[in-house]
């Protein structure tokens, strides 16, 4: 399982100088700090965790959290603006080397339409409020996003299978909010349309790592140790994976 971050918990406090937003895992032994840029400061911790402990564990982390989430910034400043946003004026994919304009037309229909030239999506656009406009925007690039990840995606799992030799079940592209991959003691894979948004080597870095846990279940130092053999700079894509994630538009 390659996972980019952690589920999101369902508390939240702002009663600190930092807000945050806790997660209670049932396996979790130590106090956990995860950043997300969209999410903000996730804090995860074990069952029976005295919550009133956090803000003190907060303000002795101040300065990594305050230096992660500029690091993160700084990042995510240096992305074309053109690209993010609820209504982007264009999509690039860089794992299959595509790139769409984004044209959107007001029109008398009664519901939102896309349509798909060879290098430009155009929306029809209901008359609605710009909030609800958005969420139909949202909702029909998440459709397309899995459609192109469905097109691509299984074929590129079947040609590092075959040239490895892996032998792996069905394979399901989803659009998954915590992983980018996983594998499934059957040997089926589990990969996420937005590894479109990856460069291709940190992309098929993704696959090659689920197609390995088909014979290294877990992350042994032999899981490891094949993966380098087939990724050498695997760390450096691991890093490529962590800044696309926080580069992903808004609408996704």
């Amino acid at each position: 399982m390659f996972r980019p971050f952690l589920p999101v918990s369902t508390e939240s406090s702002e009663s600190s100088e930092l807000p945050y937003r806790v997660r209670v895992h049932p396996r979790a032994r130590h106090v956990r700090l995860r950043i997300d840029p969209r999410q903000g400061l996730i804090v995860t911790v074990p069952a029976r965790f005295d919550r009133r402990r956090i803000p003190a564990l907060l303000a002795d982390r101040a300065e990594w959290i305050r230096r992660v989430q500029d690091g993160q910034a700084a990042i995510r400043n240096d992305h074309e603006p053109a690209l993010l946003g609820n209504r982007p004026a264009r999509i690039s994919l860089p794992a299959i080397d595509r790139e769409w304009s984004v044209d959107y037309r007001t029109t008398r229909r009664r519901r939102l339409a896309l349509e798909e030239q060879t290098d430009r999506l155009v929306f029809h656009l209901p008359a609605l409020a710009d909030d609800a406009l958005d969420q139909r925007i949202s909702v029909a690039l998440k459709k397309w996003l899995l459609a192109s990840g469905r097109h691509t995606l299984p074929q590129w799992v079947a040609h590092l299978a075959a040239a490895h030799g892996f032998r792996y079940g069905a394979v399901r592209v989803r659009n998954q909010r915590s992983r980018w991959g996983s594998c499934s003691s059957r040997g089926d894979l589990s990969i996420n349309a937005r590894l479109l948004f990856c460069p291709a080597p940190a992309c098929e870095y993704v696959l090659v790592h689920e197609l390995v846990h088909t014979v290294h279940p877990d992350h042994s130092p032999a899981f490891w140790n094949r993966v380098a053999e087939l990724v050498p700079d695997y760390q450096r894509q691991q890093s490529a994976l962590t800044n696309a994630w926080l580069c992903l538009p808004e609408w996704v």
